[in-house]
C-alpha cells in the first residue's frame, strides 16, 4: 500500500488510488477513481453494480485506469434531469484531461461503450464489451425470460427493495443453472451492496435516460475502434448468442467465454478476466 493515499480495500476496492473526486456534468456530480499512467482505459459498470465492480482492473499495470459510479449509483447522487451515460463518460474523460481511451463496458455499461464509439469514434481507441447486448438487436428465438423475472417485477412495484436484490442476485451473480450458495460470500455481500442503493431512483432514471437513435444495433457498422468481446460460461444463453453476435460484427476475434463466471466475470475471475483484457490492450 502506498502510505497517505486513499486505498480501494478499505472502501470495498483492492489496491491504491492515486486520484478520486467528483467530474461535473449537468447538475450531477460523477464519483470517480482513477490510477496509474499510461495509455487510458474506462470502465463502464452494469446496471446492477457500481465502479466496485471493476475492484481488481484498477491496478492494471502500465495503464491510467479509471471508472466512475453512474448517476443513483454508488457515491454519485441522483439529480433529476435528461443524462445519457455516453455523455456522462465524455465528462468524466474531459474532467481528467484524457483525449482518447480504450472503453471497457459490461451490460447496460457495454452499451454506454457502443454508444460512446458510434457518437465520438475519436475518443475510443478499443473497445471491450462484457456481457453486452446491442440496444434493438433480438436472439433467434427470442428473448429467453428469467424464471424470476415476475417475481421480481412485482417485489418492484411493492417498494420491496431488497427482494429485488435477492432475485437479482441469483439471476446476474449467481446466473442460470448455479445458486448462491455456490458463490463467494464475500461476493454476494458486495452485490447486494451496489445494487441495493439505486433500486429506489431506477424508475426516475428511466424516464430521463437520453437513449441513442435510431437504437444501436442499425449503427454498429459506424463502430471501427478494435473490439473484444467477453461473457461469462454461465450468462444467459441469449447473452452468450449476443456475444458471438457481436464479434462477428465488430470483430477480428472469436467471442472469449469465460469458464466459471456469470454476467460479472471482472468480480468472479478477476485474474482471468485481467489477462485477457491486458492482452487485448496490449495487441
Amino acid at each position: 500500500m502506498l502510505s497517505g493515499k486513499p486505498t480501494l480495500r478499505n472502501s470495498g476496492y483492492l489496491c491504491p488510488v492515486t486520484r478520486t473526486g467528483f467530474a461535473p456534468a449537468g447538475t450531477a456530480s460523477l464519483s470517480y477513481w482513477a490510477n496509474g499512467d499510461g495509455p487510458a482505459a474506462l470502465f463502464l459498470h452494469a446496471g446492477v453494480a457500481d465502479s466496485r465492480m471493476w475492484r481488481a482492473q484498477i491496478g492494471l499495470q502500465g495503464f491510467h485506469t479509471i471508472a466512475f459510479d453512474q448517476r443513483g449509483f454508488g457515491k454519485t447522487k441522483w439529480l433529476p434531469e435528461p443524462y445519457a451515460n455516453r455523455t456522462d463518460a465524455l465528462a468524466v474523460l474531459d474532467h481528467l484531461g484524457v483525449e482518447q481511451a480504450a472503453v471497457v463496458g459490461c451490460s447496460n455499461g457495454g452499451e454506454a461503450a457502443m454508444q460512446l464509439a458510434i457518437v465520438a469514434p475519436e475518443r475510443v481507441s478499443a473497445l471491450v464489451l462484457v456481457g453486452t447486448a446491442a440496444r434493438g438487436w433480438e436472439p433467434e428465438g427470442g428473448w429467453e425470460e428469467d424464471p424470476l423475472w415476475e417475481e421480481t417485477v412485482a417485489a418492484f412495484k411493492a417498494g420491496e427493495f431488497d427482494k429485488v436484490v435477492d432475485f437479482e442476485a441469483h439471476t446476474w451473480l449467481a446466473g442460470p443453472g448455479r445458486s448462491l450458495d455456490d458463490m463467494d460470500p464475500e461476493l454476494v455481500g458486495l452485490f447486494r451492496e451496489m445494487d441495493r442503493g439505486p433500486q429506489e431512483n431506477e424508475s426516475e432514471r428511466d424516464q430521463h435516460v437520453q437513449t441513442l437513435e435510431p437504437p444501436t444495433n442499425e449503427q454498429l457498422d459506424q463502430i471501427e475502434a478494435p473490439t473484444l468481446v467477453i461473457v461469462g460460461e454461465h450468462d444467459f444463453p441469449d447473452l452468450i448468442e449476443s456475444a458471438h453476435y457481436l464479434a462477428g460484427r465488430l470483430s477480428d476475434r472469436p467471442a472469449v467465454i469465460l469458464e466459471d463466471t456469470a454476467h460479472l466475470p471482472s468480480l468472479e475471475r478477476p485474474e482471468r478476466f485481467n489477462q485477457v483484457l491486458t492482452g487485448f490492450l496490449a495487441s
